[in-house]
């Protein structure tokens, strides 16, 4: 097996060449296998930087530069932080029927 592409670009590249090959079923039944196994060892490395890269855009840099979660832990970021959206349910204000 040749030495894995260092940077995301080229791993994603070569993973997408594994698929293309893989799918085009010209290889033979040990190469398949050997492509897999490549293939399975590139995507979990991608899916490692892809996580990193996620962890570092959910944090954010105050002025002192101190990083900071862009969420705090309970917040309702749904609806882009507007609560209700106007919206105002009658069972809240304790109206029935």
């Amino acid at each position: 097996m040749a030495s894995q592409p260092k940077s995301f670009e080229e791993q994603l590249a070569k993973l997408q060449e594994i698929v293309t090959k893989l799918q085009q079923g010209n290889v033979s039944l040990n190469d398949s296998i050997e492509l897999f196994k490549e293939g399975m060892t590139l995507s979990n490395d991608l899916k490692g930087k892809l996580n990193e890269a996620e962890t570092t855009l959910a944090q954010m840099m105050d002025e002192n530069g101190q990083l900071h979660p862009a969420e705090e832990k309970g917040d309702d970021v749904s609806n882009n932080g507007v609560q209700n959206q106007g919206y105002k349910s009658r069972f809240l204000d304790g109206d029935v029927f």
